[in-house]
């Protein structure tokens, strides 16, 4: 990873013409280059300079786009005049999760970041675009898919980059999964969703929203069974909210609300 001018963003290159960006363990951000124009997937929690490290590998007008309406993928966005969103996530609940509040509200619980983290003034105040199941990004020589795949939030989608075969899923089947949050599809609902997205990963290598990004059709296989297993058994665990299963060192976990055990 090199890191950036503001050390707190770093990148990598991770296909040609195609870039990660991690803030500084928070989350990841996916830079996608063509002929034209420049395909930004989610934009980070907002601290440090997310523009000026893409400045740092491209002069091309950048588009942005988000896998979902959370602040650790759309706290960035004020630094663009708009943003791309699945016309799901326009209730209430996804612009307050989204929100500047949101973010420092995550930053304050992230006890990782022993190092203390700013957040930089953004210049604009970003309107959503509300895109349709489908929809594609032509970027000059490159056309980049969405699919949306409710579970994370209802909205959620995964971008399909034809020129690289990479596919980027957002949080929809990180190996520790977050269903517990308002907004929140059940698990069947879910269940659907990630079995698409390990289908596609038949033709199109993933990368999420966190961690190193890259992840396996074995994890994701993984997942999806601790799933269903989760779906057919329950649990005796009596808490309202609780990770499925409570061993913390199981490859992939669920955390989720008991209202959506359906």
């Amino acid at each position: 990873m090199i890191l950036a001018k503001d050390g707190i963003h770093s990148y990598e290159k991770i296909r040609e013409d195609t870039y990660r960006i991690d803030e500084k363990g928070i989350a990841n951000t996916y830079l996608l280059l063509g002929k034209d124009k420049a395909l930004l997937i989610d934009s980070g929690l907002g601290v440090g300079d997310l523009y000026q490290t893409i400045r740092e590998l491209t002069e091309l007008p950048i588009v942005l786009a988000l896998t979902h309406r959370h602040c650790d993928h759309a706290g960035g966005r004020n630094y663009f005049k708009e943003y791309y969103v699945n016309e799901n996530d326009k209730p209430l609940i996804y612009k307050i999760l989204s929100s500047q509040f949101a973010s420092k509200k995550l930053l304050s619980m992230n006890k990782e970041n022993k190092n203390p983290v700013k957040f930089n003034k953004q210049p604009n105040h970003a309107k959503p675009v509300f895109i349709k199941d489908g929809y594609s990004f032509d970027l000059g020589g490159r056309i980049v898919k969405t699919i949306n795949t409710p579970g994370h939030t209802k909205g959620s989608i995964v971008f399909l980059d034809e020129k690289t075969k990479l596919m980027f899923t957002g949080d929809d089947v990180n190996l520790w999964l977050w269903l517990q949050l308002p907004g929140c599809t059940n698990l069947s609902t879910w269940l659907i969703g990630a079995k698409k997205i390990l289908g596609l990963a038949e033709e199109y290598t993933p990368y999420c929203g966190h961690n190193e990004g890259l992840i396996t059709k074995e994890g994701i296989r993984e997942l999806i069974r601790v799933g269903e297993e989760l779906l057919v058994n329950k649990t005796t665990n009596k808490a309202k909210t609780f990770n499925y299963p409570e061993d913390e060192k199981a490859p992939a976990r669920i955390c989720i609300t008991k209202s959506r055990l359906k």
